[in-house]
């Protein structure tokens, strides 16, 4: 029987916008004769146990693939349950960026998954398949942690794809069905060259940017725009790192004439008012900056460098052409006392940002891969729960040398109530 793969996006991600990160998987699965299918699982979905089962059972798939975030990462275990229920012969692997640094012994606490894919899974499961229907021999296949009945075994990792154009679209391969969003996620780039702490980023993509040609970020967007999805969401950590790259992307769009709404995040200190102007004439609606903490201690430790000037001076420039800026800040950072904390809503607020959404502020979150959770005594942090799931990092269960937790929940009521005004008109 031909293989096929279950693919489950789970809640928060997805929503209004395709699951862009699974759809590279089934567009290279199909690529590989594999046969496969999106299963969208909403936040307030009505399907009940025996309705998934039912569909697990109709459907026979050879594997059950499930892209992983902390958030969700215990709904995607009690799914990884149900589906060794419904047929304990399926193979359940998890992947994403929980499951990338997630150490290998975390499936002893996950009896019913039994892979975990690191890196790209767009190579990793189209192989993981193959294998499965040669000899079964999962220590052949590279990039993944798995147990057996003999115990846990990690192989040896997968070279990155390095021509990001060879990966199959999602977009154009008829993977998604379009009348089941509003909205198109891109990731037009992968990984980051900057080495922020508290980011897992670099570490996931070596350091390293890989970017898709203009031709084919703008054939995506040409399929969307023939099925009228004119919304979207580059999803890259840093948009404009290659701004002659983003300026033809903008003249190809306004060489189309499309009427666009679009959103992107990146650094400050990587855009000018002449590109600023040219997104906003391309259809550019937002983009957020990552700030973090206006305390130049807390910086640098973090290894995050920030010119506060030339931050502000971004932030207006985007507001002067008409786009809107966003500012992404943490709180609970190594060093950050609660006055500091504050101070960096103040400085966000002086510069006419609304504080909602992205700008709404975030304690910070210990991750699997990040350097505040490898290090955490260089950061002053003392982790609070001793107890956990080994696939569950410590997430925000901190305090720091400057901030217990009745300080972070302090400042994050003061976030709250300066977003009250925006979240009740909204």
């Amino acid at each position: 029987m031909r293989p096929k793969v279950l693919l489950f996006n789970l809640p928060p991600l997805g929503g209004d916008l395709f699951p862009v990160s699974l759809g590279y998987i089934a567009a290279s699965l199909a690529h590989h004769n594999i046969d496969s299918i999106i299963c969208e699982v909403d936040t307030d979905t009505s399907l009940t146990d025996a309705e998934i089962c039912a569909f697990i059972q109709t459907y026979q798939p050879t594997v059950v693939g499930m892209a992983t975030y902390q958030i969700n990462i215990r709904m995607a275990v009690s799914l990884a349950q149900l589906v060794k229920r419904c047929d304990p012969t399926i193979l359940v692997a998890i992947g994403g960026p929980q499951a990338t640094f997630m150490p290998a012994e975390a499936l002893a606490d996950m009896p019913d998954v039994d892979v975990i894919i690191r890196g790209e899974g767009e190579t990793v499961l189209p192989d993981l398949v193959a294998r499965l229907g040669r000899d079964g021999d999962l220590a052949r296949v590279k990039g993944i942690a798995f147990q057996d009945d003999d115990g846990i075994y990690e192989t040896a990792p997968r070279p990155f794809v390095r021509d990001l154009d060879t990966l199959p679209s999602p977009y154009q391969t008829g993977v998604y069905r379009w009348t089941d969003h509003s909205g198109a996620a891109l990731l037009t780039s992968r990984g980051c060259t900057y080495t922020c702490g508290f980011c897992y980023t670099p570490k996931a993509f070596g350091r390293r940017i890989r970017s898709h040609s203009v031709r084919r970020v703008l054939d995506d967007m040409h399929a969307c725009v023939r099925h009228h999805k004119r919304r979207f969401f580059f999803a890259d950590p840093a948009f404009t790192f290659d701004k002659k790259r983003v300026q033809a992307i903008m003249r190809g769009i306004l060489k189309r004439r499309w009427k666009l709404d679009i959103w992107c995040e990146t650094r400050a200190d990587l855009v000018d008012a002449p590109l600023l102007e040219l997104m906003a004439e391309a259809g550019v609606k937002g983009i957020a900056y990552g700030l973090e903490s206006v305390d130049l201690a807390v910086n640098r430790i973090l290894n995050k460098r920030i010119d506060l000037p030339r931050f502000a001076e971004a932030v207006r420039m985007t507001q002067a052409v008409g786009i809107e800026a966003e500012v992404f800040t943490l709180y609970g950072l190594p060093k950050q006392t609660r006055e500091s904390a504050l101070a960096t809503l103040r400085f966000v607020q002086e510069l006419g940002v609304k504080i909602k959404d992205n700008s709404g502020g975030q304690q910070l979150h210990l991750f699997f891969g990040t350097e505040v959770l490898n290090q955490p005594d260089k950061y002053g942090i003392q982790l609070q729960s001793k107890r956990r799931p080994a696939y569950l990092s410590p997430g925000t269960d901190f305090e720091t040398d400057c901030m217990t937790k009745r300080d972070i929940a302090f400042v994050a009521k003061k976030y709250t109530l300066a977003g009250a005004p925006y979240r009740t008109k909204s």
